[in-house]
């Protein structure tokens, strides 16, 4: 780990890693959030998100989890996005047997809905089948629906907001 303070705008009780490979992956993203002004609650998130977790450990949900509450907090840190989502909202739309359905991030007024995927996602065809389910059901609904791997949250931040932000504009429009 280096310190913080090696990187002009990061919060200096905030350690990163010094990997190569992580520095090389993960540098966009970390310019990004220090370009906007990032907190030393957010960057700690954040190095939390951007570790590599084995899919077969027991911590992979634990990843995830932390993907979503790293997303929807950078997300309030944006003018164009702050107060506008709900992290783990309920939608009333019968899935999978259920009276509702559970999404991970929802922009009610503009019926936006993210989706972050981990491992459990891709592990399967049936996993693969109940997305594409609850995906068709949102857009029968009027949702729109973005999805993204947890793990890219970290690596792809920049582009993941841009997309996000776009998203909102073009809805907003409508």
């Amino acid at each position: 780990m280096i310190p913080g303070s090696a990187v002009p705008g990061w919060p200096v009780e905030v350690p990163l890693p010094v990997d190569p490979q992580w520095k090389n992956q993960y540098a966009a993203s970390v310019r990004r959030l220090v370009r906007d002004g990032v907190a030393a609650p957010l960057a700690k998130l954040f190095v939390h998100v951007a570790r590599p977790f084995d899919a077969n450990q027991e911590g992979i949900k634990r990843a995830r989890s932390a993907s979503e509450a790293f997303l929807f907090r950078r997300l309030e840190t944006l003018p164009e996005t702050v107060g506008r989502f709900q992290l783990n909202a309920n939608l009333s739309i019968p899935f999978d047997g259920w009276g509702n359905m559970e999404v991970d991030l929802l922009c009610a007024e503009l019926k936006l809905v993210i989706e972050l995927d981990g491992g459990q996602h891709l592990g399967s065809e049936e996993a693969y089948r109940r997305d594409r389910r609850k995906d068709a059901l949102l857009q029968e609904h009027g949702y729109f629906v973005l999805r993204f791997l947890a793990t890219d949250i970290g690596q792809y931040l920049d582009s993941i907001l841009d997309t996000i932000l776009r998203t909102m504009a073009h809805r907003s429009k409508r």
